[in-house]
């Protein structure tokens, strides 16, 4: 273990330091002493510009304290010398691979908590350090008068909890990944909180692998629990999740229903779970769904749901191969997507005409899946470029595929039937 600290130029006035955490108080001028003295076993490495080796401070530690290694930073006047400190931090032979760390930002320069603070932060995660404790040795907090009054030792290790709320939230907002959050909302006193975290990972993992029904079944035990612990009483290390109850409550909202048993509602939500692989650029299984959907979409038109549990007749396969063999007919093969449309507009008597889009959609939205399903593995596959804008433009025309068939969508989710 390592006690990063650092020296100023200052006049060091001497305090009698105490901690909750230690029963035996320190008096000393130079903070690393009192770390020094709690964990013995740690290496020290004090931080120290130019300036603060050359001054009083920096002779009393090389006579008192020759232990303890100096490791020289510039002054940080600037953005160079910034990246300078980040990049003696970031030496191996100051802070090698799974070092743990104990950070002390009582002296030297104002710049040097936050810089230092900042980098140890990044090393935290690609150099797998762990920052133990975060001490501040607060003199200006010592009690007026007195005889030898206590000098506070500021505790600030739980705030490292905020990186990984900081991770978490990142990755939900980049990805929808909530399974970060469960580490840190479970509390072996607050149910509600175990039970919202244990919702949050089950249906960020029916969502990564692909459990449609069941990430619909989730996500509506999911939307009571975020309701309930909104009024719940949190921790100090639990309040960060206060800030992402609307976001998560968004990300959710579209892909509810209220009644599972309805076609045409569940329906809707599975369109919102396309939307919500989309926008957050899953473009597989963006793709790979709305293929499926347009089958349940067909199911429901024919039986009024599409789960074989509500109608033993209802058969994907059979659905499959008539949207197949429509697609492959030479008439609507080598039909546009616009002609398509015009043929709905026209008001044709043949009810038929009316499954053109929709049937055209299913055909183009086969081929790219399979572009996606073959890893490139076949001939003139698409750039990713294009896969991106393709998958884009045919989940777009999903609203006017079906609308011709009596479903209303808009690309937010909300459906009405007509």
């Amino acid at each position: 273990m390592i006690i990063l600290s650092s020296l100023g130029t200052g006049r060091y006035r001497e305090a009698r330091y105490q901690s909750e955490h230690h029963a035996e108080d320190v008096t000393t001028g130079l903070f690393a002493t009192v770390l020094h003295k709690w964990h013995p076993e740690a290496k020290i490495k004090i931080l120290a510009t130019k300036a603060a080796r050359e001054s009083e401070n920096g002779r009393y530690l090389q006579e008192h304290h020759p232990d303890f290694e100096l490791v020289d930073i510039p002054e940080g006047r600037n953005e160079a010398e910034a990246w300078a400190l980040f990049e003696t931090l970031a030496d191996p032979a100051v802070l090698p691979e799974g070092e743990r760390v104990i950070f002390d930002i009582t002296h030297g320069l104002r710049s040097l908590p936050m810089l230092g603070f900042l980098a140890l932060s990044y090393l935290r995660v690609v150099r797998n350090i762990t920052i133990e404790k975060v001490y501040y040795g607060a003199l200006e907090l010592t009690p007026k008068g007195g005889e030898k009054p206590l000098t506070p030792v500021v505790d600030l290790t739980p705030l490292v909890n905020l990186l990984d709320w900081a991770q978490a939230a990142k990755r939900f907002q980049d990805t929808g990944d909530a399974r970060l959050f469960k580490a840190l909302l479970r509390d072996k006193e607050h149910h509600g909180l175990n039970s919202l975290a244990d919702k949050l990972t089950q249906f960020s993992e029916a969502m990564v692998y692909n459990r449609t029904r069941e990430a619909s079944h989730v996500v509506n035990q999911l939307k009571g629990d975020v309701s309930k612990s909104r009024k719940a009483v949190m921790t100090h290390k639990q309040t960060p999740f206060n800030l992402v109850f609307d976001q998560i409550d968004g990300a959710i909202r579209e892909l509810c229903t209220e009644d599972v048993s309805d076609g045409q509602s569940l329906l809707i939500a599975h369109y919102g779970q396309i939307q919500w692989y989309l926008q957050r650029k899953h473009y597989a299984q963006a793709i790979a769904l709305a293929r499926e959907w347009l089958v349940s979409f067909w199911l429901w038109k024919a039986h009024g749901h599409f789960d074989h549990e509500h109608n033993e007749l209802i058969s994907r396969e059979v659905a499959e191969d008539w949207l197949k063999e429509k697609a492959n007919a030479d008439k609507l093969r080598k039909m546009s997507w616009q002609e398509a449309l015009d043929a709905v507009s026209n008001k044709p008597k043949n009810r038929d005409i009316a499954w053109y889009p929709l049937i055209k959609l299913w055909g183009e939205l086969a081929d790219v899946r399979n572009d996606f399903a073959h890893f490139g593995f076949r001939s003139n596959p698409k750039s990713t470029t294009t896969l991106q804008r393709d998958i884009s433009e045919l989940i777009a025309r999903i609203p006017a595929a079906v609308r011709p068939l009596g479903l209303e969508l808009n690309p937010h989710t909300q459906g009405n039937a007509s």
